[in-house]
């Protein structure tokens, strides 16, 4: 048996890497969002607001039990948000702080009590998290994304690096999914110009068929899951598998 903890389930990519690998009746799926997209004998679900950084401190180590018959473990940090759009000194406080709380603090903490509960367990671990090509890149607009998700890039690589120096059986990864067909991309397409220069860029991307489903991205990344001896890198790009 494989037990997924999977972030952000109820809709867009986690629904759809949740609802693929329930197709395997071996998997158990815990999804942990503020809403339950999905029911199945094999699905249970943790409703939780990750932009609450202190209900996720009270609620982390409650979320990782051990169980009998396990054979891998998985953590899958999908869940992310934009955050407000617009230019420093513009942008509420209160929002840049629930963004980066999404995509940042909570994860960490996640990731922290995952090993914890397991890294002593004798079963192979994986943690993924769901990255982006504008924790490389600089976005005009996107502060909060932009810096917390590269945050989640560096932990996962400090999560590779201290797990291969103490020699634990977790793999860290930190994997980019392309432009998704999500809400976050209708979300997008409906700021202001004034406080996101590259607006017409993404309007076309919707346009000319460019966006990229869930479901076929959800295949790509849990592919990963089945070929992880061919990734010895912690930052990955779903183009690369």
């Amino acid at each position: 048996m494989v037990r997924y903890f999977i972030t952000g389930a109820s809709r867009g990519l986690g629904k759809a890497m949740a609802l693929e690998l329930l197709d395997n009746p071996q998997s158990r799926v815990t999804g942990i969002s503020r809403k339950q997209g999905i029911m199945h004998d094999h699905y249970s679900h943790i409703t939780l607001d990750l932009a609450d950084s202190d209900l996720i401190l009270k609620t982390a180590p409650e979320i990782f039990e051990t169980e009998e018959g396990l054979e891998k473990i998985v953590l899958i940090n999908n869940a992310g948000t934009l955050g407000q759009v617009g230019y420093l000194g513009s942008i509420e406080s209160e929002n840049m702080q629930r963004a980066i709380n999404v995509n940042l603090t909570s994860p960490a903490i996640l990731v922290n009590e995952f090993i914890k509960a397991y890294r002593d367990l004798p079963v192979h671990k994986t943690i993924i998290n769901i990255s982006t090509g504008a924790a490389k890149q600089p976005v005009d607009g996107w502060s909060a994304y932009c810096s917390s998700k590269a945050g989640l890039d560096m932990l996962a690589q400090v999560g590779a690096k201290e797990s291969k120096f103490h020699k634990f059986d977790i793999r860290h990864y930190a994997v980019s999914p392309g432009i998704l067909d999500t809400d976050m991309q209708s979300e997008i397409r409906t700021v202001n110009k004034e406080d996101f220069s590259r607006i017409d860029e993404f309007i076309e991307y919707k346009k000319e068929n460019m966006l990229v489903s869930p479901e076929k991205v959800a295949s790509q990344l849990l592919q990963l899951l089945d070929e992880e001896d061919k990734v010895q890198k912690p930052l990955v790009s779903v183009r690369e598998l």
